[in-house]
């Protein structure tokens, strides 16, 4: 998954490249003054557990100035597919993140680096008769790219890192560290017009 992640972002970075030197759209989409939000299906790895994950995930962004946004992710675990060497099985897991995001790019095709502070509520199988609740600080990163094809929506992808551990289960502290792939169609508003020339 890793090498495609790669594979992904250096065939869109190449593409944004090419879209700046061959644009001359006059309509610029990506402002100040942009809210854009969107939903989707992720998977993801978690890394330490040796498992793959699914989750709902999305966002809820606005667009201040100097391409700096403030931002917030939810990722809602679904399901996963474990093996022999997975440490811990979740029954429930959400991860809540805000923070902030850093835009560069030209015109429609911007690209993206954010970083993010949130909390991961965690329900696993303590024991065979006993369940427990969690809470994780958790930390997360994330790298990505959006095209903007029209006043109302976008097209992006996006890859994120979380990190938080899960201590004092039977087999002592487990890694709860998880890189997810997210990606769709965006929408957005945007609530400050455009000046005219």
């Amino acid at each position: 998954m890793v090498r495609l992640t790669i594979l992904f972002f250096a065939l869109f970075l190449g593409m944004n490249t090419f879209y700046s030197q061959i644009s001359d759209d006059d309509e610029i989409y990506f402002r100040k003054g942009l809210v854009r939000a969107s939903s989707t299906i992720s998977p993801g790895r978690m890394l330490a557990n040796k498992s793959n994950s699914i989750y709902i995930s999305g966002f809820l962004e606005y667009l201040m100035v100097n391409n700096f946004t403030f931002r917030g992710d939810i990722f809602q675990y679904v399901d996963g597919k474990y093996t022999h060497n997975s440490l811990v099985e979740p029954k429930f897991m959400n991860r809540l993140c805000f923070g902030s995001a850093k835009y560069f790019g030209s015109g429609n095709w911007q690209n993206y680096f954010a970083a993010q502070a949130g909390l991961t509520t965690v329900k696993y199988p303590f024991s065979s008769i006993e369940n427990r609740w969690e809470f994780l600080p958790t930390v997360s990163f994330k790298l990505g790219t959006s095209f903007y094809v029209w006043k109302y929506f976008h097209f992006f992808a996006d890859v994120t890192y979380f990190g938080s551990r899960l201590r004092g289960t039977a087999t002592g502290n487990v890694g709860f560290n998880d890189l997810v792939f997210s990606g769709g169609l965006g929408f957005q508003i945007n609530t400050i017009r455009a000046k005219k020339n």
